[in-house]
């Protein structure tokens, strides 16, 4: 029965965009039908998790699903081939249970919207790509579903394309991940050159060499760091608030940036013989999650501030997996899927009440939006790491361990764990900053702010309860045995050995970490819970120069415009004038000339003199006898 439910679970997306999408394309009376389009969408994903869910609770061992010979050449059979394992299915369900809650708020916070049937097939879409990217049993599946989330994830960024910014957000989102994508395709044609298969399952099987290994490895990092957002790659990703708010939850929370967390621990095998590969993954997460957390930390958009969030805590989904932890940093992804999503769709219930993104013109909304208020403040907490919400649980586990790794002898990752126990105090900082400016104290806007309704409080209260209570599938190792890690997804990932901790060491990295949040919650609430906006205009003027370069963002993208794009319009232009000066112009005018001078080259023979002819005839006939006679 379960063979049956993966077809079917993971066509229903498909079909609903297929629906939505060209129903509404040939049906003009269909687009308004806004609530039944919104319905039929969350319904079809709802019944893909519920299907999803009937096979988690009968899964036994892993199983395949294979439809046809998708590529079939001499050199290269690929058939089209979709595996159940217990990572892949984790996943599934975190894609479509979140999504499918993401929908359902979708329905009241686009209920005006004239083009929701294109918002909503692009959403099913978005679903079916996501599926698509992780069940797959090749590389090339695989790569075909990263395609389809990063050609979906431009559709939705720019779906208000009619505003010029918010089309040049979307352009940078998908050629910002195309750059990233070469990396997975250059490494899926070395991997293929190296062993002369596609099938994942074949591939675990190899012995790989250190440089194949290290190789292929970075430039998958490569792929991951385009997809998941981080340094370099990590500026398209606060951009992509220029969507609507319920398409950031979206891709920040249960799907697009995942992929490269998933991506890595898919290829676990490859990676756990490239530990250079993994010291740089570690590096660069840890350096990416303190980088977005002090950027956060003096934005004013509250979109923008859980958008660097995301890109903050995927660092610590990287870092994790560069020790080894695979486990843990998809535990984590499944944590944060819950409380990003409820704290961008929160977002989005204020944005949808008062109509501004400015947290300067907020305050005092949760006596106003009650249900969006004590919600959001779960997900601050559980983002913050406060025992017993879900990010305590998954955050510890990462802390815990990079300090094993490194006091077992790699001495880098105990520097790599305290920039990441500094950057939970400042998550826990940043987070409380934004709940207590817009949601405590005195209203500072103009509008009338008011609850949404229940369409969208709903998804809200559901995951506000997955917040809290999610990190109990993985019980830290102070209360013993982990069914996530040891029982669970262990099945499917093959984790690199830590060195154990003694139960006092332990104990004291649970403390330090549930001190970080504590105490950047504490920072929070002695500036901006006593002082309110004021002691924000006060720490701003305080700091300075520092303030304007963090609200800038730290002027990344003004060096990516002066290092990358404006070099590469001097290279167009230049092409630009050589071709149509060179090859448009001149090329074609001195083909015609020499042809004009040939012609009258041959023209001068013609004298129209019967000797003349004679001659030639005679002379022509001489050279074909001598060259004849040479033969």
């Amino acid at each position: 029965m379960v063979n049956q439910l993966l077809p079917l679970a993971l066509t229903l997306p498909a079909v609903g965009a297929a629906i939505l999408g060209i129903g509404a394309l040939w049906a003009p009376s269909l687009r308004a039908q806004r609530f039944l389009i919104g319905s039929i969408a969350t319904a079809l994903v709802g019944s893909s998790f519920i299907l999803f869910g009937i096979a988690f609770l009968q899964y036994q061992t892993p199983f395949y699903v294979e439809g046809w010979s998708w590529i079939a050449t001499e050199a290269v059979q690929v058939p089209l081939r979709f595996q159940i394992d217990t990572l892949s299915l984790w996943m599934c369900l975190i894609v479509t249970g979140v999504g499918a809650l993401i929908h359902l708020y979708s329905i009241g916070y686009m209920g005006e919207e004239e083009g929701a049937w294109r918002y909503f097939a692009f959403l099913n879409l978005f679903i079916f790509a996501m599926l698509v990217l992780v069940l797959a049993d090749s590389l090339p599946l695989l790569f075909l579903g990263w395609e389809g989330v990063g050609a979906c994830s431009y559709f939705l960024i720019g779906y208000w394309f009619q505003d010029s910014a918010n089309a040049q957000a979307a352009q940078k989102a998908f050629i910002m991940n195309r750059i990233g994508d070469l990396g997975l395709l250059a490494g899926m044609i070395w991997l293929y050159a190296e062993t002369g298969t596609f099938d994942i399952d074949q591939l675990k099987g190899y012995i790989y060499s250190g440089d194949v290994a290290v190789g292929v490895g970075l430039l998958f990092f490569l792929a991951a760091t385009g997809k998941s957002a981080q340094i370099p790659l990590y500026t398209w990703l606060p951009d992509a608030m220029a969507g609507p708010t319920p398409v950031s939850a979206l891709i920040h929370a249960a799907t697009m940036v995942t992929a490269g967390v998933y991506l890595t621990a898919r290829m676990d095998f490859l990676y756990n013989s490239a530990p250079e590969a993994l010291g740089l993954m570690t590096g660069i997460g840890a350096l990416t999650a303190l980088l977005a957390a002090l950027i956060a930390t003096r934005q004013y958009d509250i979109k923008r501030i859980l958008a660097y969030s995301t890109v903050s805590q995927l660092g610590f989904m990287f870092a994790a997996a560069g020790a080894g932890a695979y486990t843990a940093a998809i535990f984590h992804v499944f944590t944060h899927a819950f409380f990003k999503a409820l704290l961008f769709l929160g977002s989005g219930s204020v944005i949808h009440a008062i109509g501004t993104q400015d947290i300067r013109q907020m305050g005092g909304l949760r006596s106003y939006m009650p249900l969006t208020g004590w919600t959001f403040w779960m997900g601050t907490l559980a983002i913050a790491g406060l025992p017993p919400l879900a990010g305590f649980f998954s955050k510890d586990e990462i802390l815990h361990a990079l300090y094993a790794r490194g006091t077992g002898g790699e001495g880098a990752y105990l520097v790599y764990w305290v920039i990441l126990l500094i950057t939970a105090f400042l998550t826990a900082f940043y987070m409380g900053r934004l709940s207590w400016l817009v949601f405590e104290g005195k209203y500072r806007g103009e509008a009338a702010p008011h609850e949404s309704p229940a369409v969208m409080t709903l998804p809200l209260l559901l995951l506000g309860i997955g917040s809290i209570g999610a990190g109990f599938v993985s019980l830290s190792p102070l209360f013993g045995s982990s069914w996530l890690r040891e029982h669970w997804l262990s099945q499917s990932v093959k984790e690199l050995s830590l060195p154990s901790l003694t139960h006092s060491a332990e104990t004291f990295l649970i403390f330090l970490s549930v001190g970080a949040g504590i105490g950047g919650l504490g920072a929070a609430w002695w500036l901006f819970g006593r002082g309110g906006i004021e002691a924000e205009e006060r720490l701003s003027a305080s700091l300075g120069q520092l303030h304007h370069l963090l609200e800038a963002q730290l002027r990344v993208d003004a060096l990516y415009e002066r290092a990358f794009i404006q070099p590469y319009y001097v290279l167009a232009d230049l092409a630009k004038d050589v071709w149509g000066v060179w090859v448009g112009r001149l090329l074609p005018q001195g083909l015609a000339q020499s042809l004009e001078r040939l012609g009258k080259a041959l023209v001068q023979p013609q004298v129209g003199s019967l000797p003349a002819y004679l001659t030639y005839l005679i002379l022509g006939g001489l050279l074909f006898l001598i060259w004849t006679l040479s033969l």
